[in-house]
């Protein structure tokens, strides 16, 4: 795993976010010096791995992969901010929304 890749990824999500790194590493209750580490390429925990892809509404699936382009990191950005401010309920809705419409596709 390329430690400097990860990073950056965390850094450009975050700044798609409109998340400062002071504010993101309060969500995550890390020093500030360390989240700028972690954008660095510094490694850390799983648990903080999970915790950054919770407060940045992505999947560590996404900030571990390093195939996707620059318009899906744009793209997937926005679709998790405006999901991370439904219910649960309403996440659900959407989620089945999306699984009718991949079956529609075949």
């Amino acid at each position: 795993m390329d430690l400097y890749c990860l990073g950056n990824r965390i850094r450009k999500t975050r700044m798609n976010c409109g998340i400062t790194q002071e504010k993101l590493a309060e969500m995550v209750d890390i020093s500030t010096n360390f989240m700028s580490l972690i954008e660095n390429g510094r490694n850390m925990s799983v648990e903080t791995l999970v915790k950054i892809a919770d407060a940045l509404g992505v999947t560590v699936d996404y900030l571990l992969s390093d195939t996707m382009d620059l318009q899906s990191d744009k793209i997937m950005t926005q679709i998790a901010q405006n999901l991370s401010s439904l219910s649960d309920d309403e996440k659900l809705f959407f989620l089945n929304v999306i699984k009718q419409y991949k079956n529609i596709e075949k």
